[in-house]
């Protein structure tokens, strides 16, 4: 219930603070400063709030005036039930009931929520602690600015509460004595809670002290509206002089900052433009309390379940187990539930609140202008919305280089806009309420059967999930069993590893080049597509389940080519050379997110592991050294209601929501979930690990996605840490995320090596580190040519890097330093017959019956076929048959993959039409 209470009443206002404090603390980079300007936002928003307060206090105090005569007679004649009788009597003839003796108290019910919400957001702000601002040493902790024998003197507190007290005696001048008690105890009440609070905390809250009793001397003034808007007027001018010429800051910034000022100098234009609005065309609605509190509340409903129901449960329905066990919660549908609190907390309670506060003429603008809010944030999520890419579990785009904030979709969005608001005003100059309220109840119902749906996929894949997935392992067993005595064949699948790092982190520690020894990197390769879905069959399979050649079969779903291509090899060595065969961790099997061995049933000598998030509970608590703490569940329990106001938002606005994780003041926010899923597996090989001698040799493929993570580990060991001290020395790499979960990949896997070289079997031992597809992005490694780079990213990804995967190869007794192939042509499909080459001739796909060739130049000769689509998950493609790739995005790589003329736009229609069923 006090989470229920917290997120739906001081969770939003907590997030308005951090918004406004991390706006400010970027622009001017200085958190003293934007605590400040935190209480001038706060003090400004809450001013009609104030205005409310006041003359409901006014109308109290005149009321109470007008009945105490009365009442003092009451009270000297009469004791006891008669006096209780008459003052009731008294209270029905007036048409006073005692409970609106609390609207006197109004102005100091306003402030609680804030003071909660302010509290919570400045006692627990990392970034507050260890600075200094003006006087105060650190606003992360009381001021104590000077000591009496062993007692610390805190200034602030005291400063507030001598604020606070001259506000007090200002306010209540001519008031009663019941006012004065109230407000002097609530100053010593605060003086007493925040005394030994952090110096920032108190430095807010005395900010708003300050704020509060400048609004009171405006208050005592002959026209207190007019004074101080010249008072504002002439303060923004200054700030505006010196913020947009002066200060030194973003462009973003200054624009945004011009457009506050410029709404300021115009509220008298646009309080009479509305003005003549309700007096004249919208009267009608004024005085229609049911049409206008029937939009209004149906405006709200429907804001509150885009935000929070609808837009979360279609993300996270693309992809239900991304969002599974994440931190304590297994299920997906809790972060739903928060999000759906939160917007209910916004969009209703508080929209509520503000709305019923207000006179008819007010709730007539609030009507219209929610309504408009509401269709607009419908136009942007399902009209306007672009495809940004992949994004994390918590909310964060993986690939996005441009918001389209300035283009041709931003100017056609703000024009929809526009006659959207037309049109709303114009229906209601038209007085049809009816329009919007029957519009209004069919969008309700609309998105309501859109979330039921996407619930029901969610609970459909989070049950098979549970069915297929191992859990948590309480110890480790050895899934790896290598011989000493027969040939061991290993295929390592690292997801998205990249080919241009390797030498620059053998660079940076030479001594994974000598353990890597007998390697080689050959850098001269091209993978089948820029994702896993199309890019991983042909690394499986060969040169069989390449996209072209999936797209020639017809008698197969693809999803069950992808499954084919991952038995090839196990099958192969298992039923062909009786090796003992092990499939870990395999991806996309039965086209789910989620580790899937059901695949594996009908063949039971081929063994099957999951170790991705097998460990992760197990590396907590026992390699944990650095107190890593995950932050994912915060960040999304955060995230995901601005992932919402994202997509309502318009295409130009949605970059500066964006900013900082969504002005996001954790300095920690990293998937740290996914990271550490994969990671300790990595840590945990050499306990993973058996080495014996067998009667057999042994085969495994085995999948992992640390290299497709980013996140900066602690240099030199590159360990996940939550803020890492020390960076790579790499001035090239220092400041790309990827580079270090790559580092961390083959540090953790040099440590497997050398276990292996230990234990005599290594030399004994081929294998393949390979990856899928390389990442998005320019690399210096192909000649440059934005032109091309443009056509072949396929939509999202910039630059033919992300063709480019990583490929190294160890024979059997392979020796001599790690070395790099610039010049021979290869492409991830070469790995089965790499594989098998020497082991077996003649090898053939036990389910196609087709050659597996040993030797593959003939198939390159003439360069390979490649897809760029982007549709990189199973739903994405129409038919469950084909991969849906169009005619330009066919591409046919050719030798050298660096240079620009290698690549061209490749007819396939004729192989296509020729296509048959395999």
């Amino acid at each position: 219930m006090a989470h229920f209470l917290y997120t739906l009443i001081i969770y939003p206002l907590y997030t308005l603070i951090e918004c406004i404090y991390m706006f400010f603390f970027k622009v001017f980079d200085n958190p003293g400063i934007a605590i400040i300007t935190v209480s001038v936002g706060i003090t400004l928003l809450c001013l009609p709030l104030y205005a409310v307060a006041e003359s409901w206090q006014e109308v109290e105090r005149n009321k109470q005036n007008a009945m105490k005569k009365q009442l003092d007679r009451i009270k000297k004649a009469f004791k006891g039930d008669e006096r209780y009788m008459m003052t009731t009597a008294y209270y029905k003839e007036c048409k006073y009931r005692p409970i609106m003796s609390l609207r006197s108290s109004f102005g100091l019910m306003i402030q609680i929520p804030f003071f909660l919400a302010a509290y919570r957001f400045l006692s627990h702000l990392e970034g507050l602690k260890g600075i200094s601002f003006l006087f105060i040493r650190d606003l992360g902790s009381p001021d104590a600015l000077f000591s009496i024998g062993n007692f610390q003197v805190n200034v602030l507190p005291i400063a507030m509460t001598l604020i606070n007290c001259i506000s007090g005696i200002i306010y209540s001048k001519g008031h009663g004595i019941r006012e004065k008690v109230q407000i002097f105890g609530m100053a010593a009440i605060f003086l007493v809670v925040l005394y030994n609070s952090p110096a920032g905390l108190v430095l807010y809250w005395t900010c708003n002290n300050l704020f509060s009793m400048v609004k009171n001397i405006f208050y005592k003034l002959k026209n207190p509206l007019k004074s101080f808007y010249i008072f504002t007027c002439a303060v923004s001018a200054l700030l505006a002089f010196w913020s947009l010429f002066i200060f030194r800051t973003g462009i973003q910034f200054k624009l945004l900052i011009a457009l506050v000022f410029v709404v300021i100098f115009c509220i008298p234009l646009i309080l009479k433009g509305i003005q003549a609005l309700l007096a004249g065309p919208l009267d009608s609605l004024v005085q229609n309390k049911k049409a206008r509190h029937s939009i209004y509340i149906l405006s709200c409903l429907l804001l509150c379940l885009l935000s929070g129901y609808t837009i979360p449960s279609t993300l996270i329905s693309s992809s239900p187990t991304e969002f599974a066990n994440i931190g304590e919660h297994s299920s997906p549908f809790y972060y739903i539930y928060n999000t759906l609190l939160q917007s209910a907390g916004l969009n209703i309670f508080w929209f509520l609140c503000i709305y019923f506060l207000f006179n008819a003429k007010i709730q007539t603008v609030l009507a219209l202008f929610i309504c408009a809010v509401s269709y607009g944030a419908l136009l942007d999520s399902y009209v306007f919305m672009i495809a940004y890419g992949d994004i994390s579990a918590f909310i964060s785009f993986l690939n996005l280089s441009d918001f389209k904030t300035i283009s041709f979709e931003s100017l056609l969005n703000f024009l929809a806009l526009l006659l959207l608001l037309a049109a709303v005003i114009f229906v209601m100059l038209k007085k049809k309420y009816k329009i919007f309220t029957g519009l209004s109840t069919i969008i309700l119902l609309t998105l309501f059967a859109i979330s039921v749906a996407n619930s029901y996929t969610i609970n459909k894949e989070y049950k098979e999930y549970v069915a297929a997935t191992t859990g948590e392992a309480d110890e480790v067993k050895p899934i790896f069993h290598l011989s000493k005595n027969h040939p061991n064949v290993l295929l390592f699948m690292l997801d998205r590893a990249q080919s241009p790092l390797v030498p620059e982190i053998m660079k940076e520690d030479p001594e994974l080049a000598e353990v890597f020894s007998g390697f080689v990197l050959y850098e001269n390769v091209v993978a089948y597509n820029g994702h896993t879905l199309q890019g991983a069959p042909a690394l499986f399979g060969g040169y069989g389940y390449t996209p072209l050649e999936i797209n020639k079969q017809t008698d197969l779903t693809f999803i069950e080519k992808i499954n084919r291509s991952q038995l090839v090899l196990p099958r192969i060595f298992s039923e062909n050379l009786g090796y003992r065969a092990n499939v870990v961790d395999p991806t996309w099997i039965n086209g789910s997110h989620f580790i899937d061995l059901s695949f594996l049933e009908p063949y039971p000598a081929i063994e099957g592991h999951q170790t991705k998030g097998a460990y992760t509970t197990l590396w907590y608590k026992n390699k944990n050294e650095y107190g890593l703490v995950d932050s994912t569940p915060a960040t999304l329990s955060r995230n995901l209601f601005f992932f919402s106001l994202f997509r309502e938002a318009p295409i130009f606005a949605r970059e500066l929501l964006y900013k900082n994780n969504f002005w996001n003041s954790s300095t920690s926010f990293q998937d740290v979930k996914e990271v550490l899923d994969n990671y300790a597996p990595l840590d945990y090989m050499i306990d993973l690990t058996e080495i014996s001698d067998t009667e057999t040799g042994t085969y495994t493929s085995f999948v992992n996605e640390l290299t497709h993570e980013n996140m900066y580990m602690q240099a030199p060991d590159y360990v996940p840490v939550s803020k890492p001290t020390q960076l790579s020395p790499n001035e090239k790499y220092k400041g790309d995320s990827s580079y270090y979960t790559e580092m961390a990949t083959f540090k953790l896997l040099s440590k497997w090596i050398k276990y292996l070289k230990a234990n005599g079997a290594y030399d004994n031992t081929r294998i393949i580190f390979v990856s899928d597809h390389g990442n998005g992005g320019y690399e210096d490694f192909f000649e440059k040519d934005d032109e091309l780079d443009a056509k072949v990213h396929g939509r999202r990804y910039t630059g033919r890097g992300h063709f480019h995967p990583l490929l190294m190869y160890k024979d059997f007794n392979a020796t001599g330093p790690f070395r790099s192939d610039t010049t021979t042509f290869m492409s991830n499909a070469d790995c089965p017959s790499m594989l098998l080459s020497g082991l077996i001739d003649n090898p053939k796909d036990p389910f196609t019956g087709k050659e597996i060739p040993l030797d593959t130049s003939d198939l390159k000769k003439d360069g390979v076929v490649i897809s760029a689509s982007d549709l990189h998950q199973p739903v994405y493609h129409k038919t469950k048959f084909v991969f849906d790739i169009k005619d330009e995005e066919w591409w046919r790589v050719k030798d050298p993959v660096s240079a620009s003329s290698s690549w061209s736009i490749e007819d396939v229609s004729a192989e296509l039409a020729g296509k048959g069923n395999n």
